[in-house]
């Protein structure tokens, strides 16, 4: 009996929960602009459009524990990279992460195409939840494997800031404005410079196993990109305050500068990627906290 509850906490533990927390707070930063244009939230929706990003998440998370590894053996894990440990282990076989994997895909869809169906959810949230999902399979798994040829990072901030954020405000507002999009460039932004924080914690083990990440492939050159990303982030969001988004959203997330600058400094100076991942989630909660105060 031990054993068998071992494994079934191995599996659940290859979904990466705590990572997981990310994406939910995506999902509110989208559910909030939602919030601000209608000035409600449809509670149904908001349940439905949550099930996707879990479900559609879980699938990226239990393709990234199959596909690496090779890297999460050698690496050092923490509660924001180096997988969950669970397959190096040997607790559970391989094939049971690439099987969850194809389960949540296949419970994604199925879940879509049901709500819009039925109409509980708009059409046009299928433009998003399809390209999602393409894009969460194909950063780890080959033949594709962007996360292994330095556009991992790309895909993953289009995923983490776009379409995490937008499945709940089109769940909520049914359409899909070029304005929403705009709105969501900064997080999009703080999402890659959180990739980059985990993937130089992780560079040595990925180097070691020819995995190109974009660190492995700059090296010491990403503390610049990291830094030209922090400040076009905080220049956007000026340009775009009072505009694209209210001035009291640019506000908020201004007022995350200070630890921007800390983060910017710090990198590639501390043993962990936790201060890039706080980064990225005060930048969303203050996003929040700007569209529903």
């Amino acid at each position: 009996m031990s054993t068998k509850l071992e494994k079934i906490y191995a599996l659940i533990k290859m979904g990466r929960p705590f990572v997981l927390v990310a994406g939910v707070i995506a999902y509110l930063v989208g559910l909030s602009m939602a919030y601000y244009e209608l000035g409600t939230i449809n509670i149904t929706k908001a349940i439905y459009g949550f099930l996707i990003l879990v479900f559609g998440t879980l699938m990226g998370h239990y393709a990234n524990e199959y596909s690496d590894v090779d890297t999460d053996s050698l690496t050092k894990r923490t509660p924001y990279s180096g997988g969950s440990g669970v397959l190096p282990s040997g607790l559970v076989p391989l094939s049971w992460a690439l099987h969850s994997a194809i389960f949540f895909l296949f419970l994604t869809l199925v879940i879509t195409f049901i709500l819009v169906y039925y109409g509980i959810l708009k059409f046009i949230i299928l433009l998003i939840v399809l390209p999602a999902l393409f894009g969460g399979w194909i950063y780890s798994m080959p033949p594709f494997s962007l996360e292994r040829k330095g556009l991992g990072e790309l895909d993953n901030a289009i995923l983490g800031g776009f379409c995490m954020t937008l499945i709940a405000y089109t769940a909520q507002t049914g359409k899909i404005t070029i304005n929403s999009i705009m709105s969501l460039i900064p997080i999009s932004l703080v999402v890659f410079v959180n990739l980059l924080g985990v993937h130089w914690f992780d560079k040595s083990a990925d180097k070691s196993v020819g995995k190109l990440t974009l660190v492995v492939k700059l090296g010491d050159n990403t503390r610049y990109l990291f830094y030209i990303l922090v400040i076009i982030m905080y220049v956007i969001t000026l340009i775009f305050m009072g505009n694209v988004f209210p001035t009291k959203v640019g506000i908020a997330i201004l007022t995350t500068i200070p630890f921007g600058i800390y983060s910017s400094y710090k990198f590639t100076k501390t043993s962990s990627p936790m201060l890039s991942s706080f980064l990225m989630a005060i930048v969303m909660f203050a996003m929040i906290l700007g569209y529903i105060i």
